[in-house]
């Protein structure tokens, strides 16, 4: 094997270990305290049993992919929210956010499920769909 060849596994080495890493802090987070967002996010969302916070960034190709997903369940759900993680760094930094595209779940003060990264939409729908209830608006 040559020096390119190499340094190119190298950085596939790397960019696994970068995704493995992502989706272990991604794990830790679940079942800990949801940080306070009182100040943060409208209250009336925080009323919700069950809150799912939609992270992504402008120019991510795989946030646009996840956001052709969510967009639509957007005019029917109240209980997702869509926020540019650009835009409100101190929600990210609250919630130790390591990547976008990403998928919070907080249900009453726990963060119960986390999302990171390129997901297909079957996982994406798996997560939204856990929670029927929230489907509708009163």
């Amino acid at each position: 094997m040559g020096g390119l060849g190499f340094y190119f596994l190298l950085f596939l080495g790397l960019l696994a270990a970068m995704q493995f890493w992502l989706r272990r802090c991604a794990r830790l987070m679940e079942g800990c305290t949801a940080p306070r967002l009182d100040d943060l996010i409208d209250p009336k969302h925080l009323l919700e049993p069950r809150l799912i916070l939609y992270f992504w960034r402008p120019g991510c190709h795989i946030c646009g992919q996840t956001s052709s997903i969510i967009n639509p369940l957007l005019e029917t759900r109240r209980d997702i929210l869509k926020i540019n993680a650009l835009e409100e760094p101190e929600l990210v930094r609250r919630l130790r956010l390591t990547g976008t595209p990403a998928l919070i779940v907080i249900a009453g003060e726990r963060i119960e499920r986390v999302l990171i990264g390129s997901r297909n939409e079957q996982e994406i729908r798996a997560l939204l769909n856990a929670w029927p209830e929230a489907d509708a608006h009163d």
